[in-house]
């Protein structure tokens, strides 16, 4: 066994314990450093086996795990780095979609130059264009905001040639005031039985009409639906298609509708007469019932002739 040689002398400042107070790891420097001068010159720190202290090894510095499994790049400064086949296939994407979105934004920009320039062009040359007229709110002149009175239109000569005798006349209160008037005269003398009735309606303004919504539209849409009801009836009504003539010098526009009626053991001769004179609509229903009872029919071109001649009175009457 080595005999071990004497100890180097030990300061009195290192007689006191660790847990001393005074006890300071700042006095006792790192083994890899010399030995202060109160440790003795040329006296080296050594082991009880005589060898001295080795130099503990530095600890390896710590380095960030990266984010992705693939080794890190190589950080080479003289060459480009290389990017994953995914980000390079994306980026590929991203410069192929930006250049498709600016040449279609050039082909609609051209194509927005060329359309104005056509539209300069075909609206004469930079000049305003007109644009469609606006709706109308009130009467034009020449329209109508009321109509006669049909019992008084309807003259006296016009009843007694078409309905000889005693007849019964009835005249219901109109809803629109002064705009509407109906008259109804009932001829109930066996064999002959006659029912007149006589119906004048002044349109007023209408947005919901065709065209620019004016009385006189409104008055043309109020026609072709009198035209279109008896040519084609509502089958809740059960009437059969009526025979359509057009009628000429009567109004601005006139058709005849006419119609055989039979129920009940009753055969009903029905001819209507519709006129539009401007934005005033005449509608005339002139009747004669047959069969039980002991009536006898009447001839439709009978029929014909009142109703004209009755729609012809309130005409008259409209202009006056």
């Amino acid at each position: 066994m080595a005999q071990q040689g004497p100890q180097p002398p030990r300061s009195s400042r290192l007689s006191a314990p660790r847990n001393s107070p005074r006890w300071n790891e700042a006095d006792y420097p790192d083994d890899n450093e010399e030995p202060p001068p109160w440790a003795g010159l040329a006296i080296d720190p050594r082991w009880a086996d005589g060898r001295g202290r080795r130099a503990r090894p530095a600890p390896p510095e710590a380095t960030e795990a990266p984010a992705y499994d693939s080794p890190p790049p190589v950080d080479e400064p003289d060459q480009p780095r290389v990017q994953p086949r995914g980000r390079r296939q994306a980026a590929a994407r991203a410069r192929r979609t930006r250049r498709s979105m600016y040449l279609w934004g050039s082909v609609l920009v051209l194509a927005a130059v060329v359309g104005g320039g056509l539209y300069l062009l075909l609206s004469g040359g930079g000049q305003p264009v007109k644009q469609p007229d606006a709706m109308v709110t009130t009467f034009l002149p020449g329209e109508f905001q009321a109509t006669p009175n049909a019992c008084r239109a309807v003259s006296a000569a016009t009843l007694n040639q078409y309905l000889p005798g005693k007849r019964m006349v009835a005249s219901p209160a109109s809803l629109d005031g002064g705009a509407a008037s109906l008259c109804t005269w009932t001829l109930d003398a066996r064999p002959v039985y006659r029912l007149l009735n006589v119906q004048a309606q002044a349109y007023s303004p209408n947005g919901l009409a065709s065209g620019d919504g004016s009385a006189t539209n409104a008055a043309s849409d109020g026609y072709a639906q009198a035209l279109q009801q008896k040519t084609n009836p509502p089958k809740k009504t059960q009437l059969p298609k009526a025979i359509i003539t057009p009628i000429a010098g009567l109004g601005s526009k006139a058709f005849s509708a006419f119609q055989k009626i039979r129920a009940g053991g009753i055969t009903t001769d029905q001819l209507t007469v519709v006129v539009r004179d401007r934005n005033v609509l005449v509608t005339v229903v002139f009747e004669g019932d047959s069969g039980r009872g002991g009536y006898k029919s009447v001839p439709v071109n009978q029929l014909t002739a009142g109703a004209v001649a009755a729609a012809r009175d309130v005409l008259t009457q409209l202009k006056k």
